[in-house]
C-alpha cells in the first residue's frame, strides 16, 4: 500500500472537511479535520449511502463520531465502527457504549511536507476484507457540494434506491 497526495493541509484546516477521490482507485473518500487530527472515511455512509460530509460530528461515549444526516447513524471517525448508547438488559442503569464492528471503512492519514497523504486500505495487496461501506464507495452522486447555499424549502430526500 502506498501514500498517496490528495490535498494540501492549507486547504483543510482544523474543524473542516472535505470530499475527494483516491487517486489510487477512484475510491470517494471523506478528509475530517477534527480536533488537530486528520480522518479519512469512505464518505458515503455504509447504511443507505447518506453524505457523511454534512454529518455533525459528535462526542459519544469518549468518542469522536461522525452522525449520518439521513438516519443517525453514528460511526467512529478513528476505525469506523458503528456505534450508539444502549441499556444493558435487565439492568436499571445509564446507557453504555455499543459496537455494532466496523461498518465505515477508513483510511490511514499522514501528512509530509504540508501534503495530506492517504493510503486506500482497500488496496493492501493480500488479505482484503469486505466492509460495508464498499457497497456505496465508488458512487460519486451522493457527494454533497458543500460551497452550495441550502434553500429553506428544499425537499430532503433520505434514501436513494438506485
Amino acid at each position: 500500500m502506498t501514500y498517496m497526495p490528495v490535498c494540501v493541509q492549507a486547504d483543510l484546516p482544523n474543524n473542516s472537511r472535505r470530499c475527494v477521490l483516491l487517486p489510487s482507485s477512484g475510491r470517494s473518500v471523506l478528509l475530517v479535520h477534527h480536533q488537530h487530527v486528520i480522518y479519512c472515511i469512505d464518505q458515503a455512509c455504509y447504511h443507505h449511502g447518506g453524505p457523511l460530509a454534512t454529518g455533525d460530528i459528535e462526542d459519544l461515549g469518549g468518542v469522536a463520531t461522525i452522525k449520518c444526516p439521513w438516519h443517525n447513524y453514528k460511526i467512529a471517525l478513528h476505525n469506523g465502527e458503528g456505534l450508539y448508547m444502549g441499556l444493558e438488559p435487565g439492568k436499571m442503569t445509564q446507557p453504555v457504549l455499543k459496537s455494532k464492528g466496523v461498518k465505515q471503512r477508513t483510511h490511514p492519514v499522514k501528512v509530509v511536507d504540508g501534503m495530506v497523504l492517504v493510503q486506500d486500505s482497500s488496496d493492501d495487496g493480500e488479505e482484503y476484507f469486505v466492509i460495508a461501506s464498499d457497497v456505496y464507495a465508488f458512487d460519486t452522486k451522493c457527494i454533497p457540494d458543500l460551497e452550495r447555499k441550502k434553500d429553506p424549502d428544499e425537499v430532503k430526500i433520505h434514501s436513494r434506491m438506485s
